[in-house]
């Protein structure tokens, strides 16, 4: 309701043109890296606003009441305490989640460029490499960070990023059952969640193709130094050493030219940003 208001109110002040169309087409325009994780920011910023606007709301009328009346000056002082130490306590909520998913995203797009740096040194191997980025199900409120896709298999990537240590060689261990960073289990459940994805996106080729395509998963941490066995079918890996799972999972050619089409096109439908997903202050 307020976010309505205040949309019409800077549309008054600012006098846009609300008939000019919208050049833009969304469901072509594929997602970005890290594009969720922008969106659930803009998300928690506008709840933001919104509680700040309230507070600023509510001071307007305390302080024509606080004339009218003439409250005494400590009822003034004792609100203004109560107005700051709610913004206080809206910041310590709010802002290491921030923090958080801001490192999130900036991995997810290290991540990206990495992948982009595979793709032009497989490209005489093979130049119909594909790089989808943000995936979203709708339903279960997940995405996948990144789809590779080549004649050689289809290659999902999963990016963790986390802060470092200092002064200690930060390393994530693989024991073949669980993930151990510096020496601590992780507790999210990473394998599942990727298992879950890879599922999900083989449901969507079979609806689509007709065909179960297998999915080759990849976990990938940027920064950190990574070893030991794979989880099941899962690699364990760091963003610098993806090549070599890409580049070595297939000796091989599994799709031609008009497959890989077929996949292809599946998957952009899946990456792309649509256009009930967009916002605009017209709309």
């Amino acid at each position: 309701m307020i976010d309505k208001l205040l949309d019409k109110l800077i549309l008054k002040l600012t006098g846009i043109d609300c008939n000019k169309r919208n050049p833009v087409e969304y469901d072509k325009l594929l997602r970005s890296p890290g594009q969720s994780l922008d969106e659930a920011m803009d998300d928690i910023r506008n709840k933001i606003l919104d509680k700040l606007f309230s507070i600023l709301a509510i001071m307007i009328v305390f302080i024509i009441l606080s004339i009218t009346l003439q409250f005494p000056s400590y009822y003034q002082i004792i609100f203004m305490l109560i107005c700051l130490g709610y913004v206080i306590f809206l910041l310590q909520k709010y802002y290491p989640i921030l923090r958080d998913y801001r490192l999130g995203r900036d991995g997810e797009r290290s991540m990206a460029q990495y992948l982009s740096a595979v793709a032009r040194q497989l490209s005489k191997e093979d130049a119909n490499m594909h790089i989808y980025h943000d995936l979203v199900n709708e339903k279960k409120k997940f995405n996948v960070d990144h789809v590779v896709v080549s004649k050689k298999g289809i290659f999902i990537v999963e990016t963790k990023t986390y802060r470092k240590d200092q002064g200690t060689t930060n390393t994530i261990f693989s024991n073949g059952k669980e993930l151990i960073k510096n020496g601590q289990k992780l507790t999210n459940n990473i394998p599942l969640q990727i298992k879950g994805q890879a599922q999900w996106l083989q449901s969507e080729l079979h609806q689509i193709t007709g065909k179960k395509y297998q999915i080759i998963k990849i976990i990938a941490f940027v920064g950190w130094y990574v070893e030991g066995e794979k989880i099941d079918d899962i690699y364990i890996t760091t963003a610098k050493t993806l090549k070599n799972i890409i580049e070595n999972q297939y000796s091989k050619i599994l799709y031609d030219d008009e497959e890989l089409k077929r996949i292809t096109s599946c998957i952009h439908k899946l990456a792309t940003v649509g256009a009930k997903n967009h916002t605009d202050i017209c709309e």
